[in-house]
Parts: C-alpha cells; sequence; structure tokens
C-alpha cells in the first residue's frame, strides 16, 4: 500500500481552497462590474450637473450658456436671492429639455371669446421703490393708473390689481414673476427698464396677456400679437406728423428755415416733409434764417399762405425767428404776406415766455401729447390728483400722472366694453384724454400694436388753442 505524507496532502488541500476562494471572488467581481460603472456614471453625472459662477456671469448668461431656462435654474437652486449669482458659488444645472417629439395636431375648436369679462385683473410691474428722480415720475405714472382704475371702477366695472416691484434688471423681472402666481391676468404695465422687457414680454405671451409698454419705444416683438407700444419713436412720430400737416394744409407755399446751429431731431422732421411733399410733386423753398431781404422775398410766396418751418427745435433760434419775421413782416404790411410757423413738441415748453409770439404767428406744433393749461378737463384732473395724494404733479412734459391716468383708462374701458374683441374694435373708442391721445396699430402678420396718435397744437390769432387730430 502506498502511503502519501501528510505534509502533501496539507498541500493539495490548501491549492483546492485557494482555487475555490479566487474563483468565487471572480466571479464576484464580474456580478459587481455593472454596478461600480453605474455608480461612475451617477458621479460623474453630478459633477457635470454643477457649474461654479465667473466673474461678469449672470442667471441669464448661464442660463444661454446651458440652453436651459432661467426659471429652471431658479427652481433648482432656491437659495439664489432675488435672482442674483455670486462669483465662485456652485450652481445645480438643470437637464436641459429633450426634443418634443414631433406631434401630429389634430385641430380643435377656437376657444369662445367672451364679449366682456366678469373682472379686470390688471398687473403693474414698476421699479416702485425707487427714490430718484426718474423713480418720482414712474410713481406719479403709477398714480395716474389708480386713479383710472378708480374711475372704472366707479362706471361699475370690477378690477383687481396687483402691483409688483421688479428691480431694474431682467435677473430681478425674473426673480419676481418666479415667486407670484399672475396666471390670469388680462393686461400688464410695465416694465420701466429696456432690459426687462423681452423678459416680461415672454411671460405675458405664454399666458395671453396684453403687455403695454409705458416707456420703451422698442419695436413690437415678432410672435407676441399682443403688445403694445405706447411711446412711439420719434421716426414714427415725425413720419404722421408730416402725413397730418399735409393734410391740414392744401396750396400752401412750405418755407424749410435753415439756422445756423445743427439739431439732428429738426433735420429729421424737415427731411420728412421734404421727402413727402416730392412724393406729391412739390417742392419746399428754403432760405437761411440770416438771409438779406431778397432771399427772404424769393423764399415766401404773395398769393398762397407760406408755412415756415424752422430745421431747430431750440428756444434761441424761435427768438431769432420772430425777430427776422418782425423786420420782414413790417417792412412789408402793404404786401399781406399770410404766415404761419410749424414747429415742434419742445415749442409747448416755451409757451410762458412766447405765447404771445405765437398767437401773432399763427403758430402750430407737432406733439404726441399736449396739456392744455386752458382746459377744464385740466384743472379738474390736477385738482383731484392733489387731493388724492396730497401733492402735485411735478413739472415735466410730459405729466407722468396724465400719461398713466390716460393709458390705464384706455385699455381698462376698452376691456371692460369689449372682452376678447378689443383688438378688432379699438378704434371704435371715442375718449377724450387729458394728455395723451392713443390709435394703436397692428404690425404686419403676428407683431404688436404701436402707438400712431399724433395731434397739431394751433396757436390761433385770436389766442384761442386748437388740438387737431
Amino acid at each position: 500500500m502506498k502511503r502519501i505524507s501528510v505534509a502533501k496532502c496539507r498541500l493539495e488541500t490548501e491549492k483546492s481552497v485557494t482555487f475555490v476562494v479566487m474563483k468565487r471572488i471572480f466571479a464576484l467581481f464580474l456580478w459587481c462590474i455593472p454596478y461600480v460603472l453605474y455608480a461612475q456614471g451617477t458621479i460623474g453625472g453630478a459633477l457635470n450637473n454643477l457649474h461654479q459662477v465667473q466673474k461678469g456671469e449672470t442667471l441669464y448668461s448661464i442660463s444661454r450658456m446651458y440652453n436651459v431656462s432661467q426659471e429652471s435654474l431658479l427652481r433648482a437652486n432656491p437659495d439664489i436671492k432675488k435672482g442674483k449669482v455670486k462669483r465662485g458659488e456652485f450652481l445645480v444645472i438643470p437637464e436641459a429639455p429633450a426634443p418634443a417629439p414631433e406631434v401630429v395636431t389634430v385641430p380643435v375648436a377656437e376657444p369662445v371669446k367672451r364679449t366682456t369679462y366678469e373682472t379686470l385683473r390688471v398687473g403693474v410691474f414698476l421699479p416702485l421703490e425707487d427714490t430718484s428722480a426718474r423713480g418720482e415720475k414712474v410713481l406719479e405714472f403709477y398714480r395716474g393708473l389708480l386713479m383710472a382704475v378708480d374711475s372704472v371702477k366707479r362706471q361699475g366695472v370690477n378690477v383687481e390689481m396687483y402691483t409688483l416691484h421688479c428691480g431694474h434688471t431682467s435677473d430681478e423681472m425674473l426673480a419676481t414673476l418666479h415667486g407670484n402666481d399672475l396666471d390670469a391676468l388680462n393686461v400688464a404695465f410695465g416694465p420701466a427698464d429696456t432690459e426687462q422687457v423681452a423678459v416680461l414680454a415672454d411671460y405675458c405671451r405664454g399666458r395671453n396677456c396684453r403687455l403695454v409698454l409705458p416707456f420703451q419705444n422698442t419695436q413690437p416683438a415678432a410672435g407676441f400679437p399682443l403688445q403694445y407700444t405706447a411711446t412711439s419713436s420719434n421716426f414714427v412720430v415725425q413720419r404722421e406728423a408730416a402725413r397730418l400737416v399735409l393734410r391740414q394744409f392744401d396750396d400752401c407755399n412750405f418755407v424749410l428755415l435753415r439756422s445756423n446751429d445743427t439739431d439732428l431731431k429738426g433735420d429729421a422732421f424737415t427731411s420728412q416733409m421734404q421727402g413727402q411733399l416730392e412724393e406729391k410733386g412739390v417742392s419746399m423753398r428754403v432760405v437761411n434764417i440770416d438771409g438779406d431781404e431778397m432771399a427772404w422775398e424769393s423764399a415766401l410766396n404773395q398769393f398762397r399762405k407760406n408755412i415756415i418751418i424752422p430745421d431747430n427745435t431750440s428756444q434761441k433760434t424761435l427768438n431769432v425767428v420772430f425777430s427776422r419775421l418782425n423786420a420782414f413782416l413790417d417792412s412789408h404790411a402793404s404786401t399781406g404776406y399770410r404766415v404761419s410757423l410749424l414747429g415742434y413738441p419742445e415749442w409747448q415748453t416755451y409757451t410762458g415766455q412766447l405765447a404771445r409770439e405765437f398767437y401773432r404767428y399763427d403758430t402750430y406744433f407737432y406733439t404726441p401729447y399736449y396739456r392744455n393749461p386752458l382746459s377744464r378737463q385740466t384743472t379738474d384732473f390736477e385738482q383731484r390728483y392733489q387731493a388724492l395724494f396730497r401733492k402735485p404733479m411735478s413739472v415735466s412734459f410730459p405729466r407722468y400722472g396724465m400719461m398713466g391716468f390716460d393709458m390705464g383708462y384706455y385699455f381698462l374701458r376698452g376691456l371692460s366694453r369689449y372682452g376678447d374683441f378689443f383688438e378688432q374694435r379699438q378704434g371704435e373708442m371715442q375718449l377724450q384724454p387729458v394728455q395723451h391721445p392713443f390709435r394703436f396699430v397692428g404690425g404686419s402678420g403676428d407683431e404688436g400694436y404701436t402707438n400712431r396718435a399724433i395731434q397739431l397744437v394751433h396757436y390761433t390769432p385770436d389766442q384761442k388753442v386748437e388740438q387737431i387730430r
């Protein structure tokens, strides 16, 4: 019988055990691989979803960097205060939304349009905590809005008003919108800062809410037909003014009076006048303010009314114009020249010093707004404002309290009358504004509306003031 040593048996046993253990460890390793890989992906994903704020970055710039909305960034980072980020802090970046699958749309019936609203819900987004001189104007505008709300309430209209201080930046506006539930608004007024317009416009567009821009003269936003630009650009004002002048004056001799000072606004309006006259086949005469008597005689017409348009808006230029006209007309009194002056919105600020000359020379000036100091409507409004707020409006052009009232009353009265048909029927309103008339014209396609209201203020020789629209 063959004998095996104890040492040899022990060695073979140890080899067998080692093999079994290694086999089990290897199997366990294979079983763990998926979990290790999953853990690595999770940690890597978490690290990839963090962003450290660098110098100069804002919530808006970071959202554009990662193609996510500012609202989703705020939801993912609730500790952000007032929508402001600080250099060095870490932000959680939410997943960018996956592209929406193509969906076959099924035509649905148009929602029934309401002819009236049981309750008008109005939002106001303004920097009402601003204590600067600019902030005082914004506050006066807001007080005028309050007076408009009170007026329509007295007519039996139920109004709910939501007033929000929104700061000056886009991030502050975003934080204001994020913290308030305002989905049911019918109309919103604001903001005061151009930087905030896009944010508020996006918010209103998604909720089918009309947005009225009181102060900006930005172009209507494409894709947002319910945006109203209440303050027109100088180009629009001057174009509409030239059209109104040509409708008002027929068979007249237009004279461009060249001054010796450059004035871009004066040059722009006189260019509009020249261009529209040329379309009608009419030439504008030109004379220099320092021209001799022969130059003035060649420019003015003895048999037709002469409309004299200085190319400068300043009071200094006006004083020289009056001096030259006085001398020329006095020396030609027997000839009987008929003369009217035509000028600019700035001229209404000179009436305290130049009213007598305005009346004498049958003066007109175009303007998108006018406060008539001789009107009973004006005095009644100013007395009511002072009684409500214990102080008069600031002396400014325009008066911002009147501006807020006219704008608020136009929209609140119109919406209460016509409901969802306001856009189609606003031209039917016959309102007498205190200062600001409105005539909103829609852009092509789905663009919003721009105010094109303009008027001529006429100081007549019999010392009356007319407003021609």
